[in-house]
């Protein structure tokens, strides 16, 4: 399957930083898909998974769950509800809604969203919160298994 993994976050800001984490480490395992990274959760997004497959965004979030909490859902939950908010100032789910408006044949049939809730986003730091780093692990375990090796 032709897969995208993006990791959404801004390198520097804490457990802002978790999507773009998840693409690194993913980055240097032999995992059967492209990885790219962007800063925010603008509509570069959609640029980036369009003609693909499948793609799996992987976010920073403050949805008011436990630090470290990941919420794994599909498009159908983004274009159904309001509640995966991110922390940046235009949602997933109305870059992917606009996508799929906009460029139907284009975008992936499947796409799945990691979010990961931050503890700490105000200091600029490599370095995330305990919690949010346990987040990063399982969810780069989670996608290995979804995505596998390169044959």
């Amino acid at each position: 399957m032709n897969t995208v993994v993006v990791g959404i976050g801004n390198p520097y800001l804490q457990d802002d930083r978790a999507g773009v984490v998840v693409v690194e480490r993913l980055e240097l395992e032999s995992i059967a898909c492209r990885i790219e990274v962007v800063f925010t959760a603008g509509f570069e997004v959609m640029d980036r998974i369009k003609g693909y497959d499948r793609a799996i965004i992987v976010d920073a979030c403050m949805l008011g769950n436990e630090p470290g909490f990941i919420l794994e859902v599909g498009v159908d939950d983004i274009f159904t509800t309001h509640a995966p908010v991110n922390s940046h100032a235009v949602t997933l789910g109305t870059i992917l809604k606009t996508g799929s408006v906009c460029f139907p044949k284009e975008m992936p049939p499947e796409i799945r969203l990691f979010l990961i809730e931050v503890k700490e986003m105000g200091e600029f730091t490599q370095q995330m919160s305990p919690e949010v780093e346990q987040a990063v692990d399982a969810v780069v375990k989670r996608i290995k298994a979804l995505v596998g090796k390169k044959g």
